[in-house]
């Protein structure tokens, strides 16, 4: 009795008007959100297909009826003085849209499994009956507004056939047409799941709960049809069915809205996956790779073992990878036609998997259904003749050298999801490089790829010198923050405090032509302008960078400067703009902060885009190993090598240069050295007596002969060298330098330069484009940043620095190199100096012409050079000269001898 009561009073309060106004508006605003986003999704397709347009008046139909019972039951529960003739109207024009929303139902459901629907004769027959009906109501709604009390005898008599004819005529023919098709066809799988989806949880409860309403039970002495609980426990369970099932057929590619499966993932692949590079990384055989293989699809995507096959293509004569039952002859045959196809440029089926990495045979087909092209049938035809639910390439430098396939119906309740077929493709991406060894291990293979690890290493290494470096810099100056403060007003300068007199280290009203002077003119001269703040970068006596941040006064006539070192957003704000890049952000930091990144500004102190990228590629290649080619004019190419050199921090630099083609292998054998079997002597080769230490650099490459240069690309590519004529190989550290004039790429495609050393030298080269190719104002600003580099005294920079009509002449010359440049300048300051009657040699930089950073230092000591033992050594090494030291100190030679015999060096 009490679970009656119970029951009852449920029923009860089910019954109640704010029951059923709170499960219509849930339902309405649940439909709302699926029409909104049916419409969006329409909207970006690329091409609508007609279901969608069968869809749309599905949604009308069923919000409207929800519409008439919000009213209805708002009515009702707030006591809403509203007109019942308003309200007889929404519900037979609601009466109108059920009719219309069951009969689009059905053609929805048809169009689904045909690609180009046509009406059946059926359907037209109803499709006329059903507007017929649709009229009645609209002609009730409309002519018989004012019969509310007074309705039409006929209305109460055609509800219920109307009612039984929208449930079982329009809708049922339909549902039983589509499982027909359902068992018969061959409708794609995912469309199969689509239908079922749809019957079983939409549209069957739906018509059950209307012929409940419509035929009740008499349990309650009145009709169901008058009851509201049993439209609020219809309209609670077609919500939570309409949710489930479009969560699920949304996730289906619904009208091939998406173009992949989506589902929720089962398997923690970041966690996971770390295990399975773990077992990739000791495989040794193809079996264990197979069992690799097999173990990840069994965990990752629940398929058997017996499922997965796993090919290596032409590794050796036995295409079978594993010791499973089933025949694979017939399938590595069609696998090798198709791929053989696929790399056919006549065919586009080589653009599709390249870009799609894989194929899914339920995705595919159901693309394919709608969107018919003769490379979806090509494809569904493959994968059924092969039975397949996956193939999967793997590539390797866009070549397939093997592929995994998963036999047809392994996972037969289950589709592939979007998260699976990337998972598939990053197993299948990781796993090419062990394919490729396996395909061809040897041993060159595995020192080629030790070195290239040591090479990385090495770089890494490198780079976190070069930051730990440039940390450094910043921290000093950090503990020494200091902020000057400078006033501006009246064509004069007033310092604000203590620390603006340390930076500047001038009077920069009695110095006016100072650089530091005009930079902090031309920074307040702006602010003057243009009234806003601007920010400059400067140096100081010592060369070190200052910012200048001005800034307006109050008092119109006054700016405010302010004097510190830069930090590192400072130097990033400043090149920001230049580098497109920002993982190059770094090396912007390098070239300001760091002992090589000043070694590069000092060989080239401009920082225009142009010129401050290839200073990045510089510094990038320098910190590196790799071997180098460059590619820049003649005159420049023994600066850029000594840069790398020394930033390589390699002892030695031996360079060797070509003038004509090589004739005998007489540079090879020096080189490499000659077997003792042939006649060889035991002296160490060059490459011996460079190793560890050394950098080799060979100018004009391309005059090697052809045996030389596969020696030279071995060494490159291995890290091992072998004497001529001679089959053992010895490990070796030597940095190579190359250059070359010609085109290599055009050379190795005549045949007259190794294919292989060219392939190794392409992968590191450094080019500079010829300065007369530069834009004019960058070639106008490294000019004038070489004259200041050139200009060594600081009272004579106003009277030697170039003006712009002699900076505008050097740039019309249109000079190819820096080299070039340089003369240029230093000709036109020596032809100043001695018409301003300034003699003195040491008012211009002694080191301006020079490259090498060792001989730079020397050359700026001077004479001053020969108290410092190591660097009368470095010189002794460089030159071997004492009359060559002596000049290029400036000293007299007894100077340099008796230097020489103290040091015993002599």
């Amino acid at each position: 009795m009490k679970m009656i009561e119970i029951f009852f009073s449920l029923l009860n309060f089910i019954n109640s008007y704010p029951v059923l106004l709170s499960t219509v508006l849930v339902a309405f605003v649940f439909k709302l959100w699926l029409f909104i986003t049916t419409i969006s999704h329409g909207i970006r397709a690329p091409k609508l297909h007609r279901p969608w347009y069968f869809l749309i008046p599905v949604f009308a139909g069923a919000m409207f009826s929800d519409t008439a019972w919000i009213f209805f039951n708002t009515n009702r529960l707030f006591l809403i003085a509203i007109d019942y003739r308003l309200l007889l109207c929404l519900i037979r024009i609601a009466w109108a849209m059920t009719i219309i929303q069951y009969q689009f139902l059905g053609l929805f459901i048809e169009s689904l499994t045909e690609k180009n629907y046509q009406l059946h004769i059926y359907q037209k027959i109803l499709i006329t009956i059903s507007t017929l009906f649709g009229c009645a109501f609209i002609y009730l709604a409309i002519f018989e507004f004012d019969s509310a009390h007074n309705r039409p005898f006929f209305e109460m008599k055609f509800l219920f056939p109307f009612s039984g004819y929208y449930i079982f005529f329009l809708i049922i023919p339909s549902i039983l047409r589509i499982l027909k098709k359902i068992q018969l066809s061959s409708l794609p799988t995912i469309l199969k799941k689509q239908l079922k989806l749809l019957i079983q949880f939409i549209i069957v409860p739906q018509l059950f709960l209307d012929f409940i309403q419509i035929f009740p039970f008499n349990f309650s002495h009145t009709y169901t049809a008058n009851s509201f609980a049993v439209v609020s426990i219809s309209t609670m369970l077609l919500t939570f069915a309409f949710y489930f099932t479009a969560k699920k057929i949304i996730g289906l590619r619904f009208l091939n809205f998406e173009n992949h499966v989506q589902t929720t993932p089962h398997f923690n692949f970041i966690d996971d996956f770390k295990d399975v590079v773990e077992q990739l990384s000791n495989a040794l055989t193809k079996q264990e790779l197979t069992h690799i293989t097999n173990t990840f699809f069994k965990n990752a995507f629940r398929l058997q073992n017996n499922r997965v096959f796993f090919y290596i293509r032409k590794s050796t004569d036995e295409k079978q990878p594993n010791s499973h039952q089933k025949t694979t002859y017939g399938r590595e045959t069609l696998v090798e036609h198709f791929i053989s196809v696929a790399e056919s440029p006549e065919y586009e089926i080589g653009v599709y998997l390249h870009k799609h990495k894989i194929i899914i045979t339920d995705e595919i087909s159901f693309t394919n259904f709608y969107e018919d092209t003769a490379q979806g049938t090509r494809l569904v035809n493959f994968m059924n003749h092969i039975d397949a639910d996956i193939f999967l390439p793997i590539y390797f430098r866009e070549s397939i050298i093997g592929y995994i396939i998963v036999d047809r119906n392994s996972r037969p309740n289950e589709f592939y999801s979007r998260l699976e077929r990337d998972e598939m493709m990053i197993f299948a991406t990781y796993i090419s490089n062990i394919v490729h060894m396996m395909q061809n291990r040897n041993l060159e293979t595995a020192i080629e790829r030790e070195k290239q690890m040591q090479e990385e290493l090495y770089r890494k290494h490198q780079e976190i010198n070069q930051y730990k470096e440039s940390i450094q810099s910043f921290l000093r100056t950090t503990q020494q923050r200091k902020i000057g403060l400078l006033f501006f007003k009246n064509r004069r300068f007033s310092f604000g405090n203590q620390a603006a007199k340390e930076l500047i280290g001038i009077n920069p009203n009695a110095f006016e032509g100072h650089p530091l002077t005009k930079a902090l003119k031309s920074v307040a001269t702006q602010v003057q302008e243009y009234k806003s703040s601007q920010t400059t970068f400067t140096t100081d006596s010592q060369g070190n960078k200052l910012v200048l941040a001005a800034l307006p006064h109050l008092d119109e006539n006054s700016v405010i400067i302010m004097i510190y070192y830069p930090e590192i957003a400072d130097i990033l704000k400043n090149q920001f703009e230049k580098i497109a890049n920002p993982s190059e952000w770094d090396y912007v930091l390098y070239l300001e902060t760091t002992h090589s990144g000043k070694l590069i500004n000092q060989l080239i102190p401009s920082s225009s885009p142009r010129l401050l990228q290839f200073k990045i590629e510089l510094l990038k290649l320098a910190l590196s190993k790799k071997a180098l080619l460059l590619d820049l004019a003649q005159e420049d190419q023994l600066s850029m090598a000594e840069i790398i050199h020394h930033i390589s921090l390699r002892e030695t630099l031996h360079i060797i240069t070509l003038t004509a083609p090589e004739k005998n292998n007489e540079t090879g054998l020096k080189i490499f050295g000659l077997s003792p079997l042939f006649g060889g002597s035991n002296e160490p080769s060059l490459l011996e007596k460079l190793h560890n230490t050394g950098t080799l650099f060979i100018q004009n490459v391309h005059f090697l002969q052809h045996d030389t240069q596969l020696y030279l690309a071995e060494v490159i590519k291995y890290g091992l060298y072998r004497h001529f004529k001679s089959e053992q190989k010895n490990s070796i550290n030597v940095r190579i330098i190359c250059s070359t004039n010609q085109d290599l790429a055009t050379l190795s495609q005549e045949g007259r330069f190794s294919l292989e050393l060219f392939a190794e030298l392409k992968q590191a080269t450094l080019t500079l484009p010829p300065l007369a190719q530069l834009p004019e104002n960058e070639l106008t600003d490294l000019t004038h940043a070489l004259t200041e580099q050139a200009i060594k005294a600081q009272p004579f920079k106003s009277l030697l620095e170039l003006t712009e009509h002699e900076t505008h002449r050097i740039v019309h010359m249109r000079p190819l190199s820096l080299y070039e440049l340089k003369a240029k300048i230093e000709q036109f300051l020596v032809h100043k100096s001695k018409k301003n009657n300034i003699y003195h040699e040491s008012h211009f930089d002694p080191g301006f012409n020079i490259t090498d950073p060792e001989l730079v230092h020397a050359a700026r000591l001077g004479k001053k050079a020969l108290r410092d033992p190591k660097m009368m050594a470095m010189l002794w090494q460089k030159f071997g000269n004492q009359n060559q030291i002596a000049q290029f100190l400036g000293v007299n030679r007894s100077s340099v001898n008796r230097r020489c015999k103290v040091y015993k060096l002599i």
